[in-house]
């Protein structure tokens, strides 16, 4: 299902098929692999591990934030319909949540459309998880897109290319999403070790306004899309369509070099957003959260 890579270090991934007139089916498959896809490019950095077991794969790390330790369910997990709520076949979940607390870690748990068992979302709050957001997998067709549509005075958008744009980027981008300091240090330190900006899969936009960056927006090419990641605008500039705009140029690009199909997973503020540009809703997505007790002595 997904493409899954284990070992300290990922693989680099061939080119995909890019997709052509896809159903329905294949653009749920195809929204939810791209963002994990772009979740496993962060294992090329040498401080994140991966853990396969028969129901999950877990980034790990001993940075002490959700999105440096994540669970992700696999297609193969061993958990059945019907199976009882207080029980979860395999212990995967009990490993990881031990392997946490090991390490005095935060864990996040992504749900999305492959795991097609209602009783884990349960299984996950009886483990302790609390539900940390809901999001909405979306999907364009790209010929759609205006190429004229105005944009915001002042606001230009260019590709990252070196480090000092990328510590502007990192900057903006963990700034708007409220990473804690030691998260956003090490936010920059991974995209500068993995070298994203020369990743051909990996394209990082930031969007001036008179020379002043104030947002941020990515694009990966993976599982034959265009998938959006980690739109962001600086508080003070929201409401003047800059997010719009960083959502719409890039996938441009893509389509000039021939993508036909847009994916992203909204959150629950930017559905709308996304509606008029012309996303439709096709699939939903829920993190998890666990977190070990204040003082939890490792076992």
């Amino acid at each position: 299902m997904l493409t899954l890579r284990t070992g300290p270090v990922a693989d680099e991934q061939p080119m995909t098929k890019m997709l052509r007139n896809p159903g329905p089916s294949e653009l749920i498959k195809a929204i939810e692999d791209n963002t994990i896809n772009s979740l496993l490019t962060w294992t090329k950095w040498a401080k994140i591990e991966v853990h396969e077991d028969a129901d999950v794969v877990w980034i790990a790390s001993d940075i002490p934030y959700f999105l440096f330790n994540l669970v992700l369910p696999t297609e193969k997990s061993s958990l059945k319909p019907g199976s009882p709520p207080g029980s979860l076949p395999g212990s995967s979940i009990d490993a990881a949540i031990s392997r946490a607390i090991s390490r005095n870690m935060p864990v996040g748990c992504w749900v999305g459309p492959s795991n097609p068992f209602p009783e884990f979302r349960r299984h996950l709050e009886i483990k302790g998880f609390v539900h940390g957001a809901a999001l909405t997998g979306m999907a364009i067709d790209l010929p759609t897109l205006d190429e004229n549509a105005p944009r915001p005075r002042g606001l230009t958008i260019s590709e990252v290319k070196n480090s000092d744009a990328l510590v502007t980027w990192c900057q903006i981008m963990t700034t708007v999403s409220e990473f804690p300091d030691f998260a956003a240090s090490a936010w920059v330190e991974m995209y500068r070790e993995i070298g994203i900006c020369e990743d051909p899969d990996w394209r990082l936009y930031v969007g001036d306004i008179n020379g002043t960056p104030v947002g941020t927006s990515a694009l990966f090419f993976n599982a034959g899309v265009a998938g959006i990641h980690s739109v962001t605008t600086l508080p003070q500039f929201r409401g003047r369509g800059i997010g719009t705009t960083l959502t719409q140029s890039p996938l441009l690009d893509a389509r000039r070099e021939g993508f036909q199909v847009g994916v992203l997973y909204a959150s629950e503020m930017a559905v709308d957003l996304y509606r008029k540009l012309g996303f439709q809703e096709y699939c939903n997505g829920d993190i998890y959260l666990w977190q070990p007790a204040e003082g939890e002595p490792a076992p």
